[in-house]
């Protein structure tokens, strides 16, 4: 029978095996016609081991008395993918188990939101992930052709850039890769206020809650003339500007003393470790 394993590339992996318990074991470990990892006369026999995995390999020598031939993979690589051979022979038995190895590299996005004079623009980025990522995007409930992209290759590992213009800034756009993972939710809102006033611009945020390992939200300001840090909360509240503050309940963005140049786009993104949401929303001074 064939048992599946699936390994982080450069993380470690056991490839399990187990037999009858017996006396004498001889232990191979190998990999097409390359030999990873032998064992015999009771201690490890390496002389004719494969250069690939100099090093890279470990048997749990206390425990192949009981009958585990589990082998200890170090540093995967993306090349260590295949399937591997486990035979061992004892004075009573021999057994043969297949290991099938699949090596992945996890996944990491973000979201990033930019305005010009002319456009508005969403651009996700996937960072040195295996295998290539595959990304799609949605406006409203109808699937929708990226505007651009640019991919680049780091050896193996793939990196990722797919941009999306925004047409419709009533609409929602969701950005999908294999799990749900990414999410886009604009939102059309302008609000007006005069100058010396207050204003609390608020966030979408749906049933979040703040205690959830790795829940961060952070408010930016998009101008003609650039972009810049307000305000971020992941579990404290920190302002990066004067007269900003986040709501610590509803993650709303408070303004104070308000002047002509608070006028502009208002971009609340809240990361999760499923997924990203941006809302956008517009202040007239």
């Amino acid at each position: 029978e064939q048992e599946e394993v699936t390994g982080l590339f450069s993380k470690d992996c056991i490839l399990p095996c187990r037999f009858p318990p017996g006396h004498d074991e001889v232990i191979h470990w190998s990999k097409e016609n390359k030999k990873v990892h032998s064992y015999y006369q009771q201690k490890d026999q390496l002389e004719e081991q494969d250069p690939h995995y100099r090093l890279r390999t470990h048997l749990f020598h206390e425990n192949i008395p009981s009958g585990n031939a589990s082998l200890k993979l170090s540093n995967l690589t993306m090349t260590d993918e295949g399937s591997y051979t486990c035979y061992v022979g004892t004075v009573q038995d021999a057994t043969e188990v297949e290991v099938r190895l699949r090596v992945r590299a996890p996944s990491s996005y973000a979201l990033e939101y930019q305005k010009t004079n002319t456009e508005r623009r969403l651009k996700c980025y996937a960072f040195l992930t295996y295998p290539a990522p595959n990304i799609s995007w949605v406006q409203g409930n109808i699937s929708i052709q990226e505007t651009d992209r640019e991919e680049t290759r780091n050896g193996v590992l793939y990196s990722l850039r797919s941009d999306q213009d925004i047409i419709n800034m009533a609409d929602t756009y969701y950005l999908f890769s294999k799990k749900p993972a990414e999410s886009f939710l604009s939102v059309s809102d302008h609000l007006f206020n005069v100058e010396g006033g207050s204003t609390v611009i608020p966030c979408e945020h749906g049933n979040d809650t703040a205690s959830t390992d790795g829940f961060s939200v952070v408010w930016t300001l998009h101008t003609n003339a650039g972009t810049s840090i307000l305000a971020s909360f992941n579990g404290i509240s920190h302002s990066h500007q004067p007269r900003v503050r986040v709501h610590e309940s509803d993650f709303s963005l408070m303004l104070d003393d308000l002047t002509a140049d608070d006028s502009g786009e208002y971009v609340c993104n809240i990361s999760t470790p499923l997924y990203t949401k941006l809302t956008v929303r517009t202040l007239h001074v």
